[in-house]
């Protein structure tokens, strides 16, 4: 706090006038919280006595207590923000982890080149020629690049962005139909933009504060200070919004009454659930239970060409793993009376034409904003020409009903969507009942409203679409439903679209939609996800605008934790194949590419069991029978390190000197021998070993690992994914494990010592041929666990 005349006020206060609002500082603002990168949000204060005394005022801000306005002027303060948020805005790009300093500041200096562009531009006021130079500038700039600098969003691209929005400026895309470019970049920045609420206007400041003005700030001292700013309701009835300790990053519903919020998650039963709808669904219920109101659950079954029931069961399967359990099930097709008749209203109320313009011809139309010559048939024949298409008449079977909305206007989906259309294939609930059915753009509107939801979460690629979604519950007559919108989740080298899920499938890449490479739930849970983990990595990314691209390591390093706690541990040696390393009499033969034999010479060539912990640091999870012998197998690996006279320990028992070492003719290991230690105390600076005692009652295992189906980290807008399909995304390997795995069943966790965590995928079936499979699970690191994989397949 910052005591001036006798007054306190807080450090971290933006302070403004109404003719110069600090603009690109909310958007700076916005952008770094919704990637977490500043700790809290600034306090904003119209100077009402600069305004009242006409002394021109910039925006200034606070930030340390030894200088009251240390910041001046809206473009300063954004740099200063941008900086304060750890540089990603402005040119801190991580090349493999390390941001390159040189490169950081070229970019830097390229940012803040565009930025001095940007204010040039501005003071042109409405000089049309200026206009146009700066969009000719921008989209010769961004013929082949992405963002404006370097490979991800910067200041310079914010700053740019808002000068188009600016009064100023006052553009929009209509204003530049032909600089492609620029629409591309302008669309894709537009996506990129948190939503923008209000500014909250803290406590005035005294007048005799207020009036201070100061000259440019020294370097500040300190971040902007003030915990949580207060979020102000849309409602005075809305409920009290969580502390942020309860809802992390997942902000506050516009307008939600505790008791009364109505969530609704709407698959389509064309596929299985991903990691992509877990986000969705979660967040739903979490906003559901937050406001202790209802999650519903409707299977959107409007498109019959894709839908099978099988999808449907799975969808429900995914979510009782997921521990989703919805109040309410419906499906789309509950209510396909009721968007008849709604679709029939819009008809006779002139709001929706039948249209028989093919699809390429209607797609250019839309594209030139050009009207179809149905666009104003009579209601009386777009009535008749609707009830037969509705019976499946070959006459209207070319026909669709289209919304008559706004041909003219910059966000397509407003040019007149598709409503309804023809398909004659029947229906996994309705059969061959109907003809034609809504599109998705129609149902969730008419849906939504009548089964009661309050609050509709979509993500930020349907931003155009909710502009459409309102306008058709305003022309039906219907209860408004929020919108609150969410940024995607994607993982790199991944695809989520069905539509590429399903080629894999098809091309018979993958087993089906539940592979352990697919990054479907039950693909994820097969390879060894822990749903708990999982959940808790979900809303830990919040429910932010911001579309991102996580990694899977970041994923499985938090999985790996849990795993930790909760796995027992057993252990297993490398062998080329049990068929090989095994005799006709059980134990296991020399082999010299396979494991090796220790023969401790000073123990009694007897087997026996002893009890040892399930897990050594949990007691609790009880015990388990080590079996020893005299003749212990060891790794390979570790075995060929061994030298005569060395001490190594044998985990979970003891010490052995080594006292020979055996060779073949071609200096191959084919065997060692040792003396068992019993008094040894030494462990801290011996070579620890896995081991099992070779015995004929060893369980083989193959071990299975995984690779990523797409090659390359993260697709670009023109590349085919088919293009970067992984040629081998599955590696096998052999071991021999200890006796115990034979009670290990499917789905159950377990720590191979040394080797990694494994989710067994098949049972031991008592004999070679038909061994446990085990997959393994990623750690989170990128080298593959030493010994696992000896054997490259498909």
């Amino acid at each position: 706090k910052k005591v001036v005349d006798g007054e306190e006020f807080k450090l971290g206060t933006v302070l403004f006038c109404g003719s110069s609002k600090p603009d690109l500082t909310r958007r700076v603002e916005l952008f770094l919280q919704s990637s977490n990168a500043i700790p809290s949000k600034l306090r904003y204060n119209i100077n009402k006595a600069a305004d009242k005394a006409n002394i021109p005022h910039l925006p200034t801000l606070l930030v340390s207590s030894g200088n009251a306005f240390s910041v001046t002027g809206d473009v300063s303060i954004a740099r200063y923000l941008a900086r304060l948020g750890g540089n990603s805005l402005y040119g801190a790009e991580e090349v493999t982890g390390i941001i390159v300093e040189e490169q950081h500041l070229l970019l830097a200096s390229q940012i803040d080149q565009w930025i001095d562009l940007v204010q040039l531009y501005s003071l042109s006021g409405n000089d049309s020629s200026s206009k146009d130079r700066f969009i000719a500038l921008l989209d010769n700039h961004l013929n082949e690049r992405t963002f404006l600098v370097g490979h991800q969003l910067s200041l310079a691209d914010i700053a740019a962005h808002q000068l188009l929005f600016s009064p100023l400026f006052a553009l929009s895309p209509s204003s530049f139909p032909s600089s492609h470019h620029v629409l591309r970049w302008f669309d894709l920045i537009s996506e990129l933009s948190p939503a923008d609420p209000p500014i909250t206007l803290s406590p005035p400041i005294p007048a005799s504060v207020a009036l201070m003005t100061g000259a440019a700030s020294s370097k500040a001292s300190s971040a902007v200070a003030g915990k949580q700013a207060a979020v102000t309701s849309s409602s005075s009835t809305a409920a009290a919004a969580p502390e942020a300790d309860e809802g992390g990053t997942c902000p506050p519903l516009e307008g939600a009454v505790e008791g009364a919020v109505v969530t609704r998650f709407p698959p389509e039963p064309s596929g299985y659930l991903h990691i992509g709808h877990a986000k969705a669904v979660l967040l739903n219920q979490y906003y559901a239970q937050r406001y202790k109101g209802r999650l519903l659950v409707r299977f959107d079954d409007t498109n019959p060409s894709k839908e099978k029931e099988e999808f449907e069961e799975n969808i429900l399967r995914d979510l009782a793993t997921l521990g989703v359990r919805p109040d309410q099930v419906s499906h789309s097709s509950d209510h396909f009376a009721t968007c008849e008749e709604f679709a029939r209203k819009m008809i006779r109320e002139g709001k929706a034409y039948m249209d028989d313009t093919d699809q390429e011809t209607m797609q250019a139309e839309r594209m030139e904003r050009k009207e179809s010559r149905h666009r104003h048939s009579p209601p009386e024949t777009n009535l008749s020409l609707f009830e037969q298409l509705l019976q499946g008449l070959p006459a209207a079977q070319s026909y669709c009903l289209r919304a008559k909305i706004d041909m003219g206007s910059l966000n397509g989906t407003l040019r007149d969507p598709v409503l309804y259309r023809f398909n004659d294939t029947p229906h996994h609930r309705t059969g061959s009942k109907h003809k034609a059915y809504p599109t998705y753009d129609l149902a969730c509107p008419i849906i939504d409203s009548i089964e009661g939801v309050t609050h509709a979460l979509r993500t930020t690629e349907y931003n155009d679409r909710d502009e459409q979604y309102h306008w058709l519950q305003d022309a039906m007559g219907l209860r408004k439903v929020h919108i609150q919108a969410f940024g995607k989740m994607n993982f790199v080298h991944t695809v989520l679209s069905k539509r590429k899920l399903t080629w894999f499938v098809e091309q018979n890449l993958v087993e089906g939609w539940f592979d352990p490479r697919f990054p479907t739930i039950q693909g994820c849970v097969r390879r060894g996800m822990n749903v708990e983990a999982l959940k808790s990595f979900i809303l830990s990314q919040g429910a932010s605008r911001r579309v991102i691209t996580m990694e899977w390591d970041k994923f499985w390093s938090e999985n790996k934790k849990v795993l930790e706690e909760r796995s027992a541990r057993y252990m297993g040696v490398s062998v080329a194949t049990p068929q090989l390393q095994l005799t006709e009499l059980g134990r296991a033969a020399p082999d010299p590419s396979g494991a090796v034999e220790l023969l401790l010479t000073n123990v009694a060539d007897l087997e026996s069991a002893h009890s040892v912990q399930i897990h050594p640091q949990r007691p609790e999870m009880g015990q388990r029978v080590m079996r020893r012998s005299c003749r212990v197998l060891l790794d390979r690996a570790d075995a060929v390190t061994f030298k005569v006279g060395e001490e190594v320990t044998l985990l979970r028992w003891g010490n052995v000197v080594i006292t020979e070492v055996q060779l073949d003719s071609q200096d191959r290991l084919l065997g060692l021998q040792g003396r068992f230690d019993a008094e040894a105390t030494n462990f801290s600076k011996t070579k620890k070993t896995t081991w099992v005692a070779n015995i004929p009652d060893l369980v083989p295992c193959r071990l299975v690992e995984f690779d990523h189906l797409i090659s390359k980290a993260k697709l670009g807008e023109d590349d085919k994914f088919q293009d970067f399909v992984n040629p081998v995304t599955k590696t096998e390997s052999w071991a021999l494990c200890d006796p115990c795995l034979r009670l290990v069943r499917p789905g159950e966790v377990l720590q191979l010592e040394r080797k990694g965590f494994f989710r067994c995928d098949q049972a031991y079936g008592g004999s070679l041929d038909r061994p446990a499979v085990l997959f393994l699970i990623p750690d989170g690191k990128a080298t593959t666990a030493k010994g696992v994989v000896a054997k490259k397949g498909k």
